[in-house]
């Protein structure tokens, strides 16, 4: 039989050959064969979504950018405990019960994390090139003050340099809240690292105001790339091609190493918001099996493979040894240090490694050149050291108030980004910002919320 797997990532030339090469294996241990199909980053939500509504095209795929609750409560992806229970042990063992139940919405597990860093630090990527030729130093830069000196720098010795790009024209999606479920819209969040369980109106807040604030400086004193809003790019791309220095990012251990081999050219990284850790980060990128696969205990012995057999996970994030990638030297965790074959590169490669966070299970195998060779166990300690919101374990329930919520989210996606990459005049757009939230029923969403996190808290 053949399932269905649908992944994040631009198309690669040579899918059908390493496709070939896992099959091969999940013919041998399952009798099951796997259809491959990569959507890029840009249209993933917007696709997956389709499939998802029609029950057509998929049976296993990560969940990204759309809340797992909100495809749970619709019915869009089969409830998991019974197939975990049956064909799913080895990976709640390999991924830890702890991180297992923050899949569960409800009575039941909808989706299983990956692998990865499921803490998150905040800061900025950029050039080491014009770091060198301006005596920048990364690592000196840990507030948004020190950033913006060097921004400016930059700015003043290379005018035809962007120094602050959005990817994909957004900005920053998080600087140190917890969402509670709602990270592309914020509805109700916990501020301070989630340390206190009130939930706020982020949008309301002086810590809202004062960072958008200094976003439209930045934006008017050239900083930040003009018509940002609407940017299709990557910032990576533009680095690489020289017409940009850098932009914001989400950090974990190796971010550098993982940005500097993915776009070909040498990135430092400054990290601004320490490491922290939320049930929205955790569920950011689950894999879940759709409602309308025909297969689901297949499908659930295919996942568990994914998560549990190095040669798998190799050969879905790497490609074929030999051809897309040679060792070069031993791991601690008992695979290799590889890097890419001579005569081969980012550029060249038939199956370029990205995306190794959303695969199921990237710390059961290689070790990309360029990070230590105990990687992955400095990757579990970032997860286990990184401070905790207080309400680590919760998942809202957004059901009661989906009308709020669609007003509302319709209100974010009017202003947010405009007012996050500078664009919109704060002292003007604020206000009406707020009051069109207000008349959505943004404290009716904070109210439920809350509601429901003084009852989870109650019982732990």
């Amino acid at each position: 039989m053949t399932l269905n797997v649908i992944m994040m990532s631009s198309d690669k030339a040579d899918t059908a050959k390493v496709v070939e090469e896992v099959n091969k294996i999940t013919r041998e241990k399952l009798n099951i064969e796997m259809k491959l199909t990569f959507v890029s980053y840009g249209n993933y939500v917007q696709q997956t979504t389709m499939m998802l509504s029609s029950g057509q095209g998929a049976d296993l795929l990560p969940i990204y950018m759309t809340p797992l609750s909100t495809l749970a409560n619709n019915g869009q992806v089969i409830p998991l405990n019974d197939l975990l229970e049956k064909y799913g042990q080895d990976l709640v063992k390999e991924i830890g019960e702890e991180y297992i139940e923050s899949g569960r919405i409800g009575d039941e597990i909808y989706g299983i994390t990956t692998g990865r860093d499921l803490a998150k630090a905040y800061g900025f990527e950029m050039r080491k090139d014009l770091n060198d030729k301006y005596n920048i130093d990364n690592n000196a830069i840990t507030t948004l003050d020190h950033l913006e000196a060097a921004l400016t720098t930059v700015h003043e010795k290379e005018p035809h340099t962007i120094p602050v790009v959005p990817s994909n024209g957004e900005l920053v999606r998080n600087w140190g809240w917890d969402t509670l479920g709602d990270d592309m819209t914020n509805l109700g969040v916990l501020m301070d690292y989630g340390q206190d369980l009130k939930v706020t109106n982020l949008y309301e807040t002086e810590f809202y105001k004062e960072f958008v604030t200094r976003m439209h400086k930045w934006y008017k004193s050239g900083l930040i790339m003009s018509d940002a809003i609407n940017n299709t790019e990557n910032v990576g791309t533009m680095m690489k091609a020289g017409s940009a220095y850098g932009g914001f990012m989400n950090l974990k251990p190796g971010f550098d190493v993982q940005e500097s081999r993915n776009y070909g050219t040498e990135i430092v990284v400054s990290e601004i918001i320490p490491a922290y850790i939320t049930t929205s980060d955790v569920q950011m990128a689950s894999w879940a099996i759709s409602n309308g696969t025909k297969k689901p205990e297949a499908a659930m012995k295919l996942l568990n493979l994914m998560y549990t057999d190095a040669d798998i996970s190799n050969l879905l994030i790497y490609g074929i040894e030999g051809t897309h990638y040679a060792k070069i030297g031993d791991a601690s965790n008992g695979q290799s240090i590889i890097d890419y074959p001579e005569g081969v590169d980012a550029t060249t490669t038939g199956y370029r490694p990205s995306g190794g966070w959303i695969w199921p299970n990237q710390t059961i195998g290689h070790v990309w050149n360029g990070n230590p060779a105990d990687y992955w166990e400095v990757q579990k300690e970032f997860n286990n050291t990184a401070k905790r919101s207080a309400a680590f374990g919760f998942t809202y329930d957004s059901s009661l108030v989906k009308n709020q919520v669609t007003a509302s989210s319709n209100v974010v996606a009017k202003y947010h980004d405009a007012l996050m990459t500078g664009a919109l005049d704060p002292e003007k757009t604020l206000p009406i910002f707020i009051k069109e939230l207000k008349s959505a029923g943004i404290d009716d969403i904070i109210a439920e919320k809350q509601a429901q996190l003084d009852t989870w808290a109650a019982n732990q």
